[in-house]
């Protein structure tokens, strides 16, 4: 038999339990806040974007304050200028690819080829089964307390 302590204690376990799910499930996720960590930052914007992409959204055009806590504004002012189509940018700018596998951006590999305090360098590999793995190497710029994607270079 519980003694009124106990089952006071008990209810307030409860309580405090239902509290934290409660704050945990209303909490933005991780995704849309600037990392400290350059590869954190580049795999935080590749797991947003990529399940975007893939989910039909287009970020650049209709997310555009999301895709600037990621991306420096120097890159999005480039990539509007960009010709659109054969012979300029044909397919997505992040993922140099016309068709989105999901699980590019569950499947995130990253190597830091040159870390600084304001510019980084990352290799990056983005791995999935139905088209295969994208590499490439991304430059980051720390901005506005966030480190930022600044530029994306596919080998050909």
């Amino acid at each position: 038999m519980k003694t009124p302590a106990l089952q006071q204690f008990s209810k307030m376990k409860h309580v405090c339990v239902a509290a934290l799910v409660l704050i945990t499930s209303i909490t933005p996720s991780r995704a849309i806040w600037p990392e400290k960590n350059p590869a954190d930052a580049l795999r935080s914007f590749y797991g947003w974007y990529v399940h975007e992409v893939a989910n039909g959204s287009r970020p650049l055009e209709k997310e555009r304050d999301q895709m600037r806590k990621f991306v420096t504004d120097r890159l999005l002012d480039r990539i509007d200028k960009m010709p659109k189509g054969p012979g300029g940018l044909d397919g997505d700018f992040f993922l140099n690819a016309q068709e989105v596998d999901p699980e590019w951006g569950k499947n995130i590999a990253v190597a830091n080829n040159s870390i600084g305090r304001t510019m980084s360098t990352l290799g990056v590999i983005l791995t999935g089964r139905k088209l295969g793995d994208r590499q490439f190497d991304v430059k980051m710029l720390f901005q506005q307390g966030a480190w930022k994607v600044d530029e994306v270079k596919f080998s050909d």
